[in-house]
């Protein structure tokens, strides 16, 4: 009877022409969509406009220095005024302007300003030029310092221990495989659009209370229970292949990183059975399909935008990281990025599993309480 129950749920949900579209197509548009807007964020380069009015051997070798490195980019610009103005109106973001006499002043020793222009709301984008420009700055002093060691100090042994920096640093790059902006986003869309399936529970229980269903199958000898772990069956394989699915595109498509399939798929499945679990909640528990609509939108995109399936959860405030551990999603994306990211396995994970197993496991308990409410409902 359970597996009539999960086929017959299988067929309503195939009849609907919007099913395959909510359920893959949209996550894919966005993945699609965002992929392309931030898929390339490695490549970022940041703009730096100058005005160059001293024409000089030390002013070109400013410049030369700036455009060298990897990330900046330079654009000559004509007139001060206008750049300033272009500045104002959100065109241009920074811009060096180096005054006539600057190589003159610098080899007399006198205060030798350049002036450094930028968008004040833009502080993500100027930090970096500004930082380069004064490193630069530092770079120049230390020059100067060496040549003035130079001519006041004759022993060589000297003169090397004076400009022995104090500490050095030695950069080591450790980077996970696949570590990319395809990592958020695909593994990100795959856990939010996941909770979207609460909808069509909703409306599946509701057409089933409303249009004679549920009375017809109280009058057979299926056990009530059996009715609800059917559709539950059913939902669970449905979120389970549209969670493969999702990531099956983005390793096809992006080169997604997978990592341990073992703990993909043990992950996938405690991520299903904590959608489902609350969908069934809401299901049982939801008067209209309104209802439904409006608490699914909230748990969904609040617990995207919370859990850091958006952007990196580093990235957000301190007391946002803090509820952040009060929503699942933030497990699910933690346990895919420990994965992909870090070699995870599925001990490793573990506490992301429990978590969701958790609640799921509340929202069973919550939808059978109200399973025996939702059966007097019925309508012949």
């Amino acid at each position: 009877m359970i597996f009539n129950i999960v086929k017959m749920e299988f067929k309503k949900q195939l009849k609907d022409k919007s099913f395959f579209f909510w359920l893959l197509g949209m996550p894919i548009l966005f993945i699609v969509l965002f992929s392309f807007i931030f898929g390339n964020i490695d490549s970022l380069t940041f703009n730096v406009h100058y005005i160059d009015e001293d024409r000089t051997e030390m002013s070109e070798q400013l410049l030369t220095i700036v455009d060298e490195a990897e990330v900046f980019e330079l654009h000559e610009e004509t007139h001060l005024e206008q750049a300033i103005e272009e500045i104002r109106s959100g065109n241009i973001t920074a811009l060096l302007y180096i005054p006539q006499g600057f190589e003159e002043r610098m080899y007399a020793g006198k205060p030798n300003p350049i002036e450094f222009h930028f968008d004040s709301l833009k502080q993500d984008v100027v930090n970096p030029v500004q930082n380069l420009v004064e490193n630069i700055s530092y770079s120049f002093q230390q020059n100067k310092f060496e040549q003035v060691l130079v001519d006041h100090v004759t022993n060589e042994y000297e003169r090397a221990a004076l400009l022995e920096p104090p500490f050095i640093i030695q950069a080591q790059e450790q980077q996970s495989d696949g570590v990319n902006a395809i990592t958020q986003i695909v593994p990100g869309y795959a856990v939010m659009f996941s909770f979207f399936i609460i909808i069509t529970m909703v409306n599946s229980f509701l057409k089933d209370r409303d249009h004679g269903m549920l009375a017809r199958l109280a009058t057979t000898p299926m056990n009530k229970y059996e009715y609800l772990l059917g559709k539950w069956i059913a939902f669970i394989i449905i979120v389970f292949i549209q969670i493969w699915a999702l990531l099956g595109f983005g390793y096809f498509v992006y080169d997604l990183y997978l990592g341990n399939l073992l703990a993909i798929a043990v992950l996938s499945f405690a991520l299903t059975l904590t959608t489902t679990g609350i969908g069934l909640a809401i299901s049982l528990f939801a008067s209209t399909e309104n209802f439904g609509i409006i608490v699914t939108q909230v748990l969904a995109l609040g617990g995207a935008m919370l859990g850091g399936l958006w952007v990196p959860l580093e990235l957000m405030p301190n007391f946002m990281q803090t509820m952040a551990l009060f929503v699942p999603q933030y497990w699910a994306q933690s346990g895919f990025q420990d994965i992909m990211l870090r070699e995870a396995g599925v001990g490793d994970i573990y506490i992301s599993i429990l978590i969701l197993l958790g609640v799921a496991g509340i929202g069973l308990l919550f939808a059978g309480k109200n399973y025996n409410r939702f059966l007097k409902g019925a309508k012949s």
